[in-house]
C-alpha cells in the first residue's frame, strides 16, 4: 500500500472532462486561442492535471503568476508553452527562466535587456510577452510609451516578441464602456507597432463572457472561466460551463448534548434545546475561511447545515439535531451537489463576503486531490507523495 492511497476523509474531486468542455467553449466564444491560467496552482484545482488537461484540449499556452510556479510546472513534467504573468521580480530568477523556457511577461526596457543578458549567456533566445497599461493602473508600459519601448525591446538580442496583450479592469460590471476605451488603447497601439507578434490578446474570463469575438485579438487568457467559474451573475448565460470541483468531507463524531451546552471556541453558540452535534475534520487549516461561520453552511443528507460555532483549524462542529438519521461516516458537501441540493464556490463566497476566486483558491494543498476522467480516477494529488498518475 502506498502513501497516495491513504486519502484523508476531506477531498476536493476534480472533473477533469468538464475542464476540457470550458476550454471548448471559451474557444467557441471568442473564436480565438485560449490561453489557460493556472497560476495559484490553478486556482485551487492542482496546477499539474490542468495543465496537462488544457493542453490536451487544445489550449496553446498556460499562463502563471511567478517564476516559481513555472519551474515547478517543468519539474512536473508540462514541456507545453509556459507564460509568466509578473515576469522575474528578482535578478535571481532571470537565469533560472530563461533556462527552463519560460514565456515572459515584459515591459519595461531594463528588465528586458537583463533577460536578454542571460539569454546570450546561455545561448537561448527567450519568447516575451509585452504588456500595455491601458487602465488597470497595475502592470504593462503606459500606452503613450508602449511603442517606443516595445521596439526598443525588440532589437534587443536573444529576445523574441511572441505575444501583446493588455487587461481589463471592469469587464465583470454590467457598464463595460471603460473597458471599450481601454480597447481603442490598446488598438491605437498595435496601430503603430511595425507588426504584430503570433498572439495578441486582451480579454481575460470576464471579457470573453462580456465581449465574445474582439476583433484583432486572437487569442484570450482565461483562467476563472476555465474552472467553470462564473466572474458575474450577469454574465452567467454567455457561457455554457461546467464546476471542475467538488469539496467534500466525511462526519467523524456524533454527540448527544443537552440544552445549553456551549459548542467551540469562545462559546459563541449553544444548543437552544437538547440536541446533537455533528464534528467534521475540516477547518481553516484547509483552506475553509474562518468567516463562514458567521453565515456559511455545508450539506448533510440533502439539507443545508450550518455550523455550530466558529470554524477550527482543522475542524468544525454542525448542530445537527434536525436532521434526526445523521450518522458518523456522513458524507458532508463543502462546495459541491447531494441529493438534489447544491452549495456552488459562489454560494460559499457570498457567505463569506468575498469572491469565488479566493474561496476555492485558499483551499490547501493538505486537501488531497483526485482527478476524474469519464468518472473514473485517474491520477491523485497528496501532501505525502505529491501528484501521481495511475
Amino acid at each position: 500500500m502506498t502513501t497516495s492511497e491513504a486519502i484523508r476523509s476531506t477531498v476536493a474531486d476534480i472533473d477533469l472532462d468538464a475542464i476540457v468542455s470550458n476550454v471548448e467553449a471559451i474557444r467557441a466564444r471568442a473564436k480565438a486561442d485560449v490561453i489557460a491560467v493556472v497560476k495559484a496552482d490553478a486556482y485551487g484545482h492542482g496546477a499539474e492535471a490542468v495543465a496537462e488537461t488544457c493542453f490536451e484540449a487544445g489550449a496553446v499556452m498556460v499562463a502563471v503568476a511567478a517564476v516559481e510556479e513555472g519551474l515547478a510546472l517543468r519539474e512536473g513534467g508540462v514541456n507545453g508553452p509556459i507564460l509568466v504573468l509578473l515576469g522575474p521580480t528578482d535578478s535571481s530568477e532571470v537565469a533560472h527562466a530563461v533556462a527552463q523556457d519560460l514565456f515572459l511577461v515584459v515591459w519595461d526596457v531594463e528588465r528586458a535587456r537583463a533577460i536578454s543578458e542571460a539569454a546570450t549567456v546561455l545561448r537561448r533566445t527567450v519568447r516575451v510577452h509585452f504588456k500595455v497599461d491601458t487602465g488597470l493602473t497595475r502592470l504593462g508600459a503606459p500606452v503613450k510609451e508602449a511603442a517606443a519601448r516595445y521596439r526598443a525591446i525588440a532589437s534587443l538580442p536573444h529576445i523574441e516578441i511572441d505575444g501583446i496583450f493588455t487587461h481589463f479592469a471592469t469587464a465583470d460590471e454590467p457598464d463595460t464602456s471603460n473597458d471599450r476605451a481601454q480597447f481603442e488603447k490598446f488598438r491605437g497601439v498595435l496601430s503603430s507597432l511595425p507588426d504584430r507578434p503570433r498572439l495578441v490578446h486582451a480579454a481575460a474570463s470576464a471579457g470573453v463572457a462580456a465581449f465574445g469575438p474582439l476583433e484583432g485579438m486572437n487569442a484570450v487568457r482565461t483562467g476563472l472561466a476555465v474552472y467553470g467559474l462564473h466572474a458575474a451573475p450577469h454574465l452567467a448565460s454567455a457561457l455554457g460551463l461546467r464546476p471542475a470541483l467538488t469539496w467534500r468531507s466525511r462526519v467523524h463524531r456524533i454527540a448527544s448534548v443537552p440544552a445549553g451546552t456551549g459548542v467551540s471556541y469562545g462559546h459563541e453558540y449553544r444548543l437552544p434545546r437538547d440536541g446533537t452535534i455533528a464534528t467534521v475534520p475540516v477547518g481553516y487549516g484547509d483552506g475553509l475561511p474562518r468567516i463562514a461561520g458567521k453565515r456559511g453552511a455545508v450539506l448533510v443528507r440533502g439539507r443545508r447545515v450550518g455550523f455550530a460555532g466558529r470554524i477550527c483549524m482543522d475542524l468544525v462542529m454542525l448542530d445537527v439535531t434536525e436532521i434526526p438519521d445523521a450518522r458518523e461516516g456522513d458524507e458532508v458537501v463543502i462546495i459541491g451537489a447531494q441529493a438534489g441540493a447544491k452549495q456552488t464556490a459562489e454560494d460559499l463566497a457570498e457567505a463569506c463576503g468575498t469572491i469565488s476566486h479566493e474561496v476555492i483558491t485558499a483551499i490547501r494543498r493538505r486537501v488531497p486531490r483526485r482527478y476524474f476522467r469519464g468518472g473514473k480516477i485517474v491520477a491523485t494529488r497528496t501532501l505525502a507523495e505529491g501528484y501521481h498518475g495511475r
